[in-house]
């Protein structure tokens, strides 16, 4: 038995050298072309760019007969395309798709195989010319439909996770891919949506087939948003998504830099779709992760020759110290362009990290260029930044102390909730995403300072009813005061009525971020509302404030990050 062992293991590395030994190559029939590295081959049309074939070292098809990888954006699509082999010798094959849209954009997308591995890379540059017209830079996604037989269930996170419906069972539907199952429950792509912060990897398995298909994104830089920013993942059909460009979760609201003139390019990606196999999903999904972190550990890489993509980055590094205090650990620092809330922010490149618990940071493998730094965090609503920070190729341009001094608007009374951009401590917001989450709030409810705790708070409020604070005060104010409002997502723009001991202060709407009803609990688009009133209205002993919605539509919501009360 222990001889058949080892005869058997002797051929499995020896079938793996012989793969991993195999030069590059292709061929073309008809309108067709086929790559191969001897583990995995891909067919392509090269009238429209689509990826109609992916085969593995077991020559089994991952997209069936009626699968294809695309390229989907807003009022295009790549047909018809110029077809070109940009280099290919014994190591790699690249090939070029390049299309001009009636959108007034260019889009040049790339595959490159390279030998030995079990997957290929692809990125999309996409340009705009001085002589176009405006363009709207809207949402842009690479995706691959698969084989339903062969794919059966969702990975995003170690916590995000589960069996993927097949479509025939998805026939009662509530919303946009959104569908109630035989059981009561609700299925829809929007429970695996997911922030990009924290992870590199995401894609879908087979629980019979043992195999797997992953995106895998070694950086961020290319993605909108930063780190608050949530992105579709993966779905029913099966479809796995690597999004370049994304709209959701972005409140109608929001300033964005997405209409785009003049000359302008930008280079997305390369991203590894990543085809693997085990005996189980865990096992799956441990290599794929297993092998994000070896990509994580090769950007930016070496192999690419694009005059847009820079191989020498530079480094920034600071000390952020609030009200001449260390930052606290875990607040965020993002470098964007300058002039438009980052949050909303698409046209360029944006890269963030944390603060350690000493306030120390550092970026690295930043592309040159002009940047703003934000901060956030720290239990503080506002955010800090600072223009005209200059990152230069192989330089490490060191910021050292950052003073940040956020504006008091007197003694502050009280606080609900920590200020983190996200529903963080509040009831539900550790609840794993779900269509019907939104329906378990309560209509009213109270609160009181000093005696209940930030978990009597729900993440949302979604139905028509007030919710009350109560607290006791023991001084007299006679200047103004200001209740600060940060909502981490507002979803279907319900008006919300604010009183002071019953006395109107402010009307607040917030536009549509599309949270609350796409089954985000954590949170969607930050927005601000600070609310100034007499303070002569805050009296000595018990008062109460009085958030009220008077009625709203199915799915709408104000989702909260921490509430404030200063007076002077």
């Amino acid at each position: 038995m222990k001889q058949l062992r080892a005869i058997s293991l002797l051929i499995f590395l020896f079938s793996i050298l012989h793969c991993t030994a195999q030069k590059v190559s292709f061929s073309e029939t008809g309108n067709n072309i086929t790559i191969n590295n001897s583990i995995v081959s891909f067919t392509f049309n090269k009238s429209n760019a689509d990826l109609t074939e992916i085969r593995n070292w077991h020559n089994t098809n991952l997209l069936g007969k009626k699968g294809r990888a695309y390229l989907l954006g807003p009022g295009f699509s790549m047909f018809p395309c110029t077809f070109n082999i940009v280099r290919s010798n014994d190591s790699l094959i690249e090939l070029s798709f390049y299309h001009e849209a009636s959108n007034h954009f260019q889009y040049d997308l790339h595959y490159l195989l390279r030998k030995g591995d079990a997957g290929i890379y692809c990125f999309l540059e996409q340009t705009h010319k001085a002589s176009d017209s405006a363009g709207n830079y809207g949402q842009t996604r690479w995706g691959v439909r698969a084989d339903e037989s062969l794919f059966d269930y969702h990975l995003v996170r170690d916590s995000l996770q589960g069996p993927m419906p097949a479509l025939k069972e998805l026939t009662d539907g509530v919303q946009d891919w959104t569908y109630k199952l035989n059981d009561s429950t609700y299925y829809t792509k929007y429970d695996y949506a997911d922030y990009i912060e924290g992870r590199h990897v995401h894609g879908m398995a087979g629980q019979k087939s043992g195999l797997g298909l992953f995106v895998i994104q070694a950086s961020h830089e290319y993605l909108n948003g930063g780190p608050t920013k949530q992105y579709q993942n993966v779905h029913a059909t099966p479809f796995l998504i690597c999004m370049f460009n994304c709209g959701h979760f972005l409140s109608d609201r929001r300033k964005a830099d997405n209409i785009i003139t003049g000359n302008w390019k930008k280079l997305s990606g390369p991203f590894f779709l990543y085809i693997n196999e085990g005996k189980n999903i865990n096992d799956i999904w441990n290599d794929a992760k297993a092998k994000a972190t070896e990509e994580v550990g090769k950007w930016p890489y070496v192999w690419m020759e694009h005059n847009d993509y820079s191989l020498r980055r530079g480094t920034v590094s600071g000390k952020l110290l609030i009200d001449n205090k260390p930052a606290q650990a875990g607040t965020h620092l993002i470098l964007a362009a300058p002039g438009y809330d980052w949050q909303a922010q698409s046209q360029g490149y944006i890269y963030y990290c944390t603060t350690d618990e000493n306030g120390l940071f550092q970026m690295s493998n930043i592309r040159s260029g002009n940047y703003t730094l934000y901060a956030y965090g720290s239990n503080e609503t506002e955010e800090f930044s600072k223009s005209n920070i200059h990152v230069k190729a192989g330089v490490t341009t060191i910021l050292g102390k950052l003073q940040w001094q956020p504006v008091r608007y007197g003694k502050q009374l009280w606080q609900i909730g920590i200020a983190d951009r996200k529903t963080t401590g509040f009831a539900l917001s550790n609840h794993k995403r779900n269509y019907s989450v939104f329906k378990m709030p309560p209509a009213n409810l109270t609160y009181t300072i000093g005696k209940s705790k930030e978990s009597d708070w729900y993440y949302a409020q979604t139905k028509p009813g007030t919710w009350t604070i109560e607290f006791n005060n023991i001084e007299t104010f006679n200047d103004s005061a200001t209740l600060t409002l940060a909502f981490a997502g507002y979803a279907r723009n319900p008006t919300l009525i604010v009183t002071v001991n019953d006395t109107q202060v402010a009307s607040v709407t917030g536009g549509n971020d599309a949270s609350v009803y796409r089954s985000a609990v954590a949170g969607g688009y930050y927005q601000l509302q600070r609310i100034t009133f007499p303070s002569t209205l805050l009296l000595k002993g018990n008062n109460h404030i009085d958030l009220t919605i008077q009625s709203m539509k199915e799915g709408a919501g104000i989702m909260y990050d921490a509430i404030k009360l200063e007076a002077r």
